[in-house]
């Protein structure tokens, strides 16, 4: 027989001798813990890759956003951006309200010559409007004065006529009178 087909039958025996035992009572409680403590080094330790990528991103945002930290008497100045000194930011400050001063003048010069123009344009339409009530009402007046004219002389005429038909009866009849003599 080889070597394992000894070790086989070896471990049949041994199956059919073993006779079953009951388990035997122990605290299992001081066996099993809830919580394993191990003890880490301090560079094992979780905290540390986190701190180290914070700080990582506060370097990159440091480099982005161009801080700048100074120490002064009254304390610390911060900068973002380059930062500008007290006399830059003056100056700076002065250009901008002089640009805005002067865009401001410039709209409402705008706003007084649109405003003079307006104002022009309504009185215009006014005068317009009076030209035209003015004529309108001259023209109505001429025409009622240059009626009562025609009126008067159609008037004087038929008067004229009377006038004179009643002269020519008494021319005629003193022409008639004195023929008789």
């Amino acid at each position: 027989m080889n070597k394992q087909q000894e070790f086989q039958a070896w471990l049949e025996t041994t199956a059919t001798a073993t006779q079953p035992e009951s388990v035997p009572e122990w605290p299992r409680e001081s066996t099993f813990r809830a919580q394993r403590l191990t003890e880490t080094s301090w560079w094992q330790r979780p905290f540390l890759p986190i701190a180290s990528l914070a700080c990582s991103v506060l370097a990159v945002l440091t480099v982005v956003t161009q801080l700048q930290v100074q120490v002064t008497e009254q304390g610390f100045n911060v900068h973002f951006g380059g930062g500008l000194s007290e006399q830059q930011l003056q100056a700076a400050v002065d250009e901008k309200m002089t640009r805005l001063a002067t865009e401001q003048q410039l709209q409402l010069a705008n706003y007084a010559a649109n405003l003079r123009q307006d104002f022009s344009d309504d009185v215009a339409a006014a005068n317009q409007q009076l030209v035209n009530y003015v004529l309108t009402t001259n023209r109505n007046e001429r025409q009622e004065d240059m009626e009562d004219l025609i009126r008067y002389v159609n008037a004087q005429r038929e008067d004229d006529q009377v006038y004179l038909a009643h002269q020519l009866s008494q021319v005629t009849s003193q022409f008639l009178d004195q023929g008789d003599l």
